[in-house]
């Protein structure tokens, strides 16, 4: 065998254990979870994992969210790990997935992947639901 061939596989092999351990490590849940203050409210549903990397990155941008949309729009967060049954309803198939939801619970607009604060609430004043306050920093 060739020494880059041998160079190539050893290096495979050893990528392939680092991702193992990696994926293996426990990861201390973060609380995402918004209370729902009003059913009768718009809301926008994260379905994630808290060991999903892209769900951690969105746990700053959702709190942002249900603080400029509260009283306005119900946030909240359900970890399909958690719930399978929250994910097979939903049609889950990538994590994360937002779902932006009517009053009347009508679904308005999903998206599939990491959602900045900024499309997030871009999104919303799409469909006419506007802060109660203006974002962080303003």
């Amino acid at each position: 065998m060739k020494p880059v061939l041998k160079t190539v596989i050893v290096a495979g092999v050893c990528l392939l254990a680092v991702i193992a351990i990696l994926a293996g490590k426990k990861h201390e849940p973060v609380n995402t979870t918004v209370v729902p203050v009003d059913r009768n409210l718009p809301r926008l549903l994260d379905l994630g994992s808290h060991s999903c990397t892209p769900c951690r990155m969105m746990v700053p941008e959702l709190a942002a969210v249900s603080e400029q949309y509260s009283g306005v729009v119900e946030v909240e967060f359900i970890d399909v790990n958690e719930n399978p049954d929250a994910a097979q309803s939903h049609g889950i198939k990538l994590i994360p997935t937002q779902i932006i939801f009517d009053a009347t619970g009508s679904e308005l607009f999903r998206h599939e992947g990491y959602m900045s604060r900024e499309d997030m609430t871009a999104k919303l004043i799409e469909f006419d639901f506007h802060p109660s306050s203006p974002p962080s920093g303003e």
